[in-house]
């Protein structure tokens, strides 16, 4: 038998070392059930941010202000609780105020924190925070999809323009083309926010839809509620809506109850009190799937690095949205209106939090 030339067994061994490092990144299962698929194929080198636990991990989040991010931060926090090497978990939100959100990060650095998992308010505000981390060796794990804009170290991310794009696309079929639609946006200055309504143009492009209303109610029931009263009171003609998040959604539809005005189509979201008012008022409707699962994906990217093992540098959640002749399936009408889905919460836990 021949011997191998050095430079073929070298070549044979980096393809060897490398399906072996992609099978690696492929074990660690940030969610389960395909919710999560990498959506880069660079990855980070085995053990290049190992430590010895106990670890202290960061949280910078950007905002509160409605009940899935109350639900990802607890998917977050009890992720965290199960994993014995975590000694210390700090989670901060900086109420969508860009100075917070930097001050906190310092703080968290000040605190040495072992890996930073930051949700920015936007790139402009989070790049250079996750510079500042990764130039002094920390791991970031971000919330987004920003790609070689920032110096993330895992990016891990869902909804985007892909969530605007689905109500887009619902909207654009059920009123077949044509019609004048309302718009309710979330936070002004958010890039998730901008990304939906980027996936909403998308999806109207070259129809005779034209959108007459454009607001921001800030993924705000209360918000929202106040705003579509307003719109419905000056009979301003609708179509259809699109909300970039369904507690607007769950507002808009008390107002036309409350007013006794026919619905029209509008585009939701996979949480229940939504899917309980879909269902009992059988809405013409569509509702994207964004998990808070996501929650539990940042603290399992956060600690697979500490724990040595390679990820890939971004993982990206595309579920296909619930449609009407799958809402039995989604709906839980054992659980109250605050439930997101789908969630990565044990059914016990689900049951004591969210029981009606």
């Amino acid at each position: 038998m021949k011997p191998i030339p050095m430079l073929a067994a070298a070549a044979l061994f980096m393809s060897l070392s490398t399906g072996m490092q992609a099978r690696a990144a492929a074990d660690v299962a940030l969610l389960p059930g395909g919710q999560l698929s990498p959506a880069s194929t660079e990855q980070t080198k085995p053990n290049q941010f190992k430590k010895a636990a106990p670890w202290r991990i960061g949280v910078s989040w950007a905002g509160m202000g409605n009940s899935w991010i109350v639900q990802m931060i607890s998917e977050m926090r009890h992720t965290a609780a199960q994993d014995k090497h975590i000694g210390e978990f700090i989670v901060t939100e900086a109420n969508w105020n860009p100075a917070k959100q930097v001050a906190d990060v310092e703080d968290l650095l000040a605190k040495k924190v072992d890996v930073l998992i930051i949700g920015p308010i936007s790139q402009a505000v989070g790049a250079p925070l996750i510079e500042k981390a990764a130039k002094r060796g920390i791991p970031v794990v971000t919330f987004g999809a920003y790609g070689p804009a920032t110096m993330s170290t895992v990016e891990v991310m869902a909804g985007g323009k892909l969530f605007g794009q689905q109500g887009g696309e619902f909207l654009r079929s059920a009123l077949k083309g044509k019609g004048q639609i309302w718009v309710f946006r979330g936070v002004a200055g958010v890039d998730e926010e901008q990304l939906r309504y980027d996936g909403l143009r998308a999806a109207l492009a070259g129809s005779g839809i034209k959108i007459t209303q454009e607001v921001f109610a800030d993924w705000n029931y209360a918000k929202a509620k106040q705003t579509c009263e307003s719109l419905v009171l000056s009979g301003q003609p609708v179509d259809g809506i699109w909300f970039s998040g369904s507690e607007m959604t769950r507002a808009c539809l008390d107002v036309f109850k409350e007013a006794g005005k026919p619905l029209v189509p509008m585009t939701g979201e996979a949480n229940n009190g939504f899917l309980r008012l879909w269902k009992e008022n059988k809405l013409k409707s569509v509702a994207p799937l964004m998990t808070p699962g996501l929650g539990t994906a940042v603290v399992r990217a956060a600690t697979a690095l500490l724990d040595g093992k390679p990820l890939y540098k971004a993982y990206f959640s595309m579920l296909p949205p619930i449609t009407a002749d799958q809402l039995d399936k989604f709906y839980r009408p054992d659980l109250n209106d605050a439930f997101w889905l789908p969630s990565g919460l044990p059914e016990d836990k689900l049951r004591q939090q969210y029981r009606r």
